[in-house]
Order: C-alpha cells, then structure tokens, then sequence
C-alpha cells in the first residue's frame, strides 16, 4: 500500500482508537456510506461549478471517507483490505472491456456499452441473477429509473428509433389527461409516474443526461423568473397584487430578452 494511503488508514485507526475521537468512534457503516453520498454530490458540483483546486480538495474528502468505510468494515471483516478490493475491481473492470483485452471489436461508445452490459449480464448469470438484480434501490427516482432503463436496453429491450419513444411519452400524456377527469388521486399519481418516466426514456434514448437537462431547465425558470420579479418591483408594483395575466406579460418579456 502507498505510503500516503497507509498514513490515512493509521489515521482512521487513531481516531477509531479508545483514546480517539468520540464521534469518530461512534460512526457506523450505514453512517459513513451516507456520508460518501454526500462527499460524492459536493465532488460533482465542483466538478462543473468550481476549478480544480475544488475538485481537488473534495477528491481527497471521498477518498477519506471512502477509507474510512473500509476500515469500519475491516473491524469485523479481514477481508476488506485495500489490496483486495482493487483487485477485485481490477479483474471485473478488465473483463467488462473484451473489445480492448479480448477479441472482440468496438469502433463506437456505442458499441463499447453493448460489450459492458453484455459482460455483465454473463456477471449476473453466473449469480443466477435477472436483468434487473443489482440496481440499488436508494438511487435518487430520475437516477434508478435511467438505470432501469439502461439495464433493460442492454439485452434488447428498447426501440430502434426515436419516434416511437416519443409517440409513448405522448400516450402517457393523454392517459394522464384521461386521469384529470377521474376521482382518483392514487391513478392521477400512477399516470403522471408514467408520464416523467417515458420523458427520461426520451432523454436517455437521445444520450442526454436527464438530471442535467432538468437542472438547466430550472436555472433558467429562476433566471427569467428573478428578471421578471426585478422588473415589477422597478415599475413600481408588487408581486402579490397582480393577476396571472399580468405576471405572465412580464415573464414574456423575461423570455424574450433572453433570446429563448
């Protein structure tokens, strides 16, 4: 092990240590593996928000915690070494990549996605698993509902072009029209479900990362929404006293200044 990851892990061991850190002492698994959720959010803001000193700097907090997970883990389980988990991280990634250390060809990211999920398919057969075994069911809703998607595409299960992916998202639409008219608040829920999950199969069939798209979308309705806001407090009215008329002339403008 590195130096510097053995220095880590002493590290971990003091602050674990009966004279350590009394909440280090007190962290579970469950509570370090939330944390790295966490670290792992702050590490992909940085990455598109912030330079590299940021990405740097929350590159070594998921490290740390990272570490620290497997040491909690060690306590109980010797075979949680550092040693052991690159290897077995080494031999699956390597054997996920036949087109790169095997026989077989990808000239395309296409084509390199269809020997990934082919190869662990093969993973999940040997397991005795189904397509969909495996998909953690604490991703966030857009996140697991891509991975499903993704995961069932890669055996074969998906459109061949867009068009039809489309013409789903629109009869999802019209069954949730058809729901407004029915008392039913459960069938409302169930078909607007329908509806969010065929607009993230559209996104994903046209390679375009739902959670981003969504995040550009709401940034921009808070930018044309604090122009618009801006705007009538300088004509001197307030927000609160107008119709919906009125506030909709000014977010016209909004939108046209932007050139949407």
């Amino acid at each position: 092990m590195p130096n510097s990851l053995a220095r880590v892990f002493d590290l971990i061991a003091r602050l674990r240590g009966a004279d350590g850190c009394p909440w280090d002492r007190a962290q579970t698994l469950d509570d370090v593996l939330s944390d790295l959720i966490e670290e792992a959010y702050e590490l992909e803001w940085a990455g598109t928000h912030h330079g590299d000193a940021d990405i740097f700097d929350e590159m070594g907090d998921v490290l740390f915690v990272l570490c620290f997970a497997i040491a909690i883990k060690r306590e109980t389980s010797a075979d949680f070494t550092l040693d052991a988990i690159a290897e077995h991280a080494y031999r699956k990634i390597h054997g996920r990549h036949p087109h790169v250390f095997g026989t077989e060809k990808a000239d395309t990211p296409e084509e390199s996605i269809v020997h990934w999920e082919q190869a662990k398919a093969r993973e999940r057969a040997l397991k005795s698993q189904g397509t969909l075994d495996g998909i953690a069911g604490n991703l966030p809703a857009l996140r697991h509902a891509v991975k499903v998607q993704e995961r069932v595409a890669g055996v074969g299960f998906d459109w061949d072009h867009v068009k039809p992916v489309i013409a789903k998202l629109r009869e999802e639409i019209e069954e949730l029209e058809r729901a407004l008219t029915m008392d039913d608040p459960a069938h409302l829920k169930h078909e607007m479900g329908d509806v969010v999950f065929s607009a993230l199969n559209v996104a994903r069939f046209l390679k375009i990362d739902a959670d981003e798209a969504l995040q550009i979308s709401t940034s921009k309705f808070m930018k044309r929404f604090q122009t618009m806001e801006d705007r009538i407090k300088t004509d001197g009215k307030q927000l609160t006293s107008m119709t919906l008329d009125e506030m909709d002339a000014y977010w016209e403008r909004a939108k046209l200044d932007e050139n949407y």
